[in-house]
């Protein structure tokens, strides 16, 4: 009886001992694929944004104060980063008035924008096309600290940038190193003059237009790799803002043909094209909605008096 029950147990033991064999390297092979499908499915069905050849623009606030204006370029493999210092003088987007650019976060949170204002005034004032903005935690990127990446990748603290981007940035800031990793202070670098401001204190002032060697490195290849002609509809009834969207679009490497002058209309803006990509990214840029094609351009974009008073 006793031997019976030992040659059962041995038996088991055996069949335990040749599972465990099998299924090792079952397991060692099929977790990591499971993780690889899921970061794959994850990175495709997540992202809004990237795809891994244009570029990729953040702009977010940093604790000193000073803000930052983070480039990904996929195609080139360099990250650049443009900083502004948080002493520098601006009009606040949404005809908010002057302020330093360090006061305007908080600012978005007060007027229950969030972030959205920070985007905006940066745009606004440096031709820079920023719609995607972060907290502080944004700064990872130029780091490249693994653990710093995973916070702002899975915990990030206030940012409009969805997860599988959030991913797929954090992923391409580990790849670059080196040289490939630029910081341009702009307060550094005559882009900017430090005077008296408004409130009798010292700080900076952009003066004159923007220097082309900043906005160069805004061109984005579904503009320029495509030469897209641009028409821009202005039934604004104010000067100056139909133009100024023609030079953002312009930056980015679109080319605006014509900017045809209508009756004021009480419309805000409506963006069409060919490329839903481009159609996509430009409503996202000015908070615009997205219509039918007309066919007659490659993209044509609708303002009205309403997009003017938040402009």
């Amino acid at each position: 009886m006793r031997s019976a029950r030992r040659r059962n147990l041995i038996e088991k033991k055996k069949n335990a001992v040749k599972t465990a064999k099998f299924a090792g390297p079952i397991f060692k092979v099929l977790i990591p694929a499971i993780l690889i499908i899921i970061i794959f499915a994850v990175f495709k069905l997540g992202t809004k944004y990237w795809n891994g050849q244009d570029k990729f623009v953040i702009g977010y606030r940093l604790d000193s104060g000073d803000v930052a204006v983070s480039v990904l370029d996929p195609k080139l493999e360099e990250l650049t980063t443009l900083a502004i210092p948080g002493d520098t003088q601006v009009e606040v987007a949404r005809n908010l008035g002057e302020l330093r650019i360090k006061n305007i976060w908080q600012l978005g949170v007060n007027e229950k924008i969030g972030g959205g204002l920070l985007a905006e005034t940066i745009t606004q004032n440096f031709l820079f096309p920023v719609f995607l903005w972060s907290d502080a935690d944004a700064k990872c990127l130029t780091e490249a600290k693994i653990l710093c990446l995973l916070r702002f990748t899975f915990f990030p603290k206030s940012t409009n940038i969805s997860f599988g981007d959030r991913l797929a940035a954090s992923l391409f800031a580990l790849r670059i190193t080196g040289t490939n990793v630029s910081w341009l202070d702009l307060g550094k670098n005559q882009f900017l003059v430090k005077q008296k401001l408004n409130d009798g204190v010292l700080g900076y002032l952009l003066t004159g237009p923007v220097s082309p060697r900043l906005t160069m490195y805004f061109s984005d290849n579904s503009f320029a790799d495509k030469n897209l002609r641009v028409v821009i509809v202005d039934s604004t009834g104010r000067p100056g803002v139909a133009e100024k969207v023609g030079q953002i679009i312009e930056v980015m490497g679109g080319k605006v043909v014509s900017v045809d002058k209508k009756e004021s209309s009480e419309s805000d803006c409506l963006v069409m094209g060919s490329d839903k990509m481009v159609v996509a990214k430009i409503a996202a840029l000015f908070s615009c909605k997205t219509g039918k094609n007309r066919g007659e351009m490659d993209l044509e974009i609708d303002l009205g008096s309403l997009f003017a008073k938040r402009f």
